[in-house]
């Protein structure tokens, strides 16, 4: 399954035009590999957030940090590929072990058949 991301921007942009932008401006190299490796947590089947990414796949931090961050994950959940799983606290360093979401991989993600 393949995450396009201006196709998902545009998506987005129908509910929340900034978050499109933001995901239009990430790095389509950076987009691709971040993608990719939320797509195969949710396969995983096991609740992650978005250090996981980081220290898992070795995908460096965004240049736009929390706001990137934030519309990956909006992205793969408008397609589908992650649901919510509530919230947790952030494995992230700097992040003095604050509260962040946690994704899980959803049931049956579009374009993929059950």
């Amino acid at each position: 399954m393949r995450c396009d991301q201006l196709a998902l921007a545009d998506a987005i942009a129908e509910v929340n035009q900034g978050m499109a932008e933001t995901t239009r401006a990430a790095s389509p190299d950076w987009w691709s590999r971040a993608s990719s490796a939320v797509i195969q947590l949710a396969r995983e089947g096991r609740p992650f957030q978005a250090y996981d990414i980081v220290t898992r796949f070795g995908i460096e931090e965004p240049r736009n940090g929390a706001k990137q961050w934030g519309s990956l994950f909006s992205a793969m959940h408008k397609a589908g590929v992650i649901e919510h799983h509530g919230y947790t606290t952030s494995a992230r360093p700097t992040a003095n072990r604050s509260a962040c979401c946690q994704w899980i991989g959803a049931a049956a993600p579009i374009g993929e058949s059950a």
